[in-house]
């Protein structure tokens, strides 16, 4: 490339970065959208990994606009304006507080840099109400965080000094561009879990090659399709919905629900000494001559809805539950169209109605079978089952199958069709059988739950028995007939 193509590259602090008094966000970018929780998820990241030498928070592609004289912002506006709106909150903090030490410090720290940030703000980047709104509501947040004493002078240093970003500045407008989507849409894009792999391998503590290589080699077998799938279908929306919180869809936005404790850290909360306790003792007894005498290591006993451990532990609890599902679902394949045939779930054989209700889930009219709403559905009562099962085991699992299958389906016969948002407020309901499990101790509580039989009236049109005849056209009425959870007396 010519001298005036020529891409620059460097890396720099983020006092360095916001100290460039020729940044300007040009009017064809989008509008300011993060929302409070990616920024405290931000600060999260920095107050985790402050403990580090350096910690690199991504990539900012620029213009070089010789003809204004700027650096126009191409990618990486948004965490850009957001380090920005810290920087305001964090000199008002100190100027609300001179007296004190820590403002001092923190004041020497941040230097003239608050005025030059104050320059960029001024100068009329949004027109939008969308954006200012947006603007104010995380500045609020930010203010919140710094004034609460949650983000220390401690943590202000390391942000400035320590975190750094990655540069790119192109001379040419379109070379920019051509960067920016290079990196973003015309290569690969990248999968919530491939950060998430990224973000894992960055906590892992161990000096361990071996070690390292072995825990994660499962995971790199794994197509990302599968993975994705296990995060979005099932992780994800099992520990969103156990907590009463909605879990449609499963992106990058995602994935803090994926970062926990690092149990390494200096200091930890009390709640954590269980989970290091477990980790530490599981670890010395699989390296123990009472383990070697067994010939059976023990593994971590994982549960679904737990606080995540950072590092190699979560790629040990995503090779378990991998397994977990994918044994689970295998049942598919196992069971015969008759209606007749027992179940074994887990080496457990099922009584004949649970043995009914699977075997007409997985072989009932083909095309109602694969409707959105009856897939989208199946995938409630799955991940209901999956977590029920990753709790109890298999007690009293014939009855767990027949609730689980009432309650879900419920939503199915009384609703003509059946989208996301319809089977996502279902599922997280405080009244739902994922809070039922969470809350429960014993199977039992789970197991005693009343699902009322569903009257004619209730049912969806396309669900109603022919007037006729007396039958539906529907394979889920039927079964739920079959069960005695339809009610027609009076109808």
């Amino acid at each position: 490339m010519s001298n005036s193509q020529e891409l620059h590259q460097k890396i720099i602090s983020v006092k360095d970065f916001l100290s460039v008094p020729s940044l300007t966000i040009p009017e064809y970018q989008r509008p300011y959208k993060w929302t409070a929780e990616n920024v405290v998820s931000l600060f999260d990241d920095i107050r985790m990994h402050s403990d580090k030498p350096a910690y690199r928070l991504g990539t900012v592609v620029l213009h070089n606009n010789t003809e204004k004289g700027v650096l126009d912002i191409v990618d990486g506006q948004q965490r850009t304006l957001t380090l920005m709106l810290a920087l305001l909150a964090i000199n008002t903090y100190c100027n609300n507080n001179k007296a004190s030490d820590d403002a001092k410090s923190i004041d020497r720290v941040l230097g003239n840099l608050p005025q030059k940030v104050q320059a960029f703000i001024n100068k009329p980047q949004f027109k939008d109400d969308f954006s200012l709104y947006n603007l104010y509501e995380n500045y609020k947040v930010i203010s919140n965080i710094i004034n609460r004493g949650d983000f220390t002078l401690k943590h202000i240093e390391f942000l400035l000094t320590r975190c750094d970003v990655v540069i790119f500045v192109l001379d040419k407008e379109s070379e920019a561009f051509q960067f920016f989507d290079s990196q973003n849409s015309r290569g690969k894009d990248l999968f919530p879990h491939d950060l998430l792999k990224a973000f894992h391998l960055r906590e892992f503590k161990t000096d361990d090659n071996a070690l390292r290589k072995k825990t994660v080699d499962y995971w790199e077998n794994l197509d990302d399709d599968r993975l994705a799938k296990l995060f979005s279908n099932h992780l994800y929306r099992i520990r969103r919905w156990s907590r009463g919180q909605s879990a449609q869809t499963f992106t990058k936005d995602d994935v803090a629900e994926f970062k926990g404790i690092t149990l390494e850290a200096k200091t930890l909360p009390p709640y954590t000494r269980r989970l290091a306790i477990t980790h530490h003792y599981i670890d010395d007894y699989n390296n123990s001559v009472h383990c070697k005498i067994a010939g059976k290591p023990t593994a971590y006993p994982f549960s679904i809805d737990q606080t995540i451990i950072n590092g190699r532990r979560f790629f040990e609890m995503v090779a378990h539950y991998d397994a977990l599902i994918t044994k689970y679902k295998a049942i598919n394949n196992d069971q015969t169209s008759d209606s007749k045939q027992i179940v074994t779930l887990f080496d457990h054989a099922l009584n004949n109605r649970a043995s009914k209700i699977i075997n007409t889930l997985d072989s009932y009219n083909d095309y109602q079978r694969r409707r959105k709403g009856d897939k989208l559905t199946r995938n409630v009562f799955d991940n209901a089952l999956i977590y029920y099962i990753d709790k109890f085991g298999t007690e009293e699992l014939s009855q767990a199958v027949e609730l689980l299958f009432a309650w879900a389906y419920n939503v199915r016969l009384t609703n003509y069709g059946v989208g996301l948002s319809t089977i996502d407020n279902h599922a997280s309901k405080n009244t739902g059988m994922f809070m039922r499990i969470n809350e429960a101790i014993l199977p039992k509580n789970v197991v005693i739950t009343s699902i009322p039989s569903l009257k004619i009236s209730e049912l969806a049109n396309n669900h109603k028995p022919n007037n006729d005849t007396n039958k539906s056209d529907s394979d889920i009425y039927t079964l739920f007939n079959c069960l005695n959870y339809i009610d027609t007396s009076g109808e």
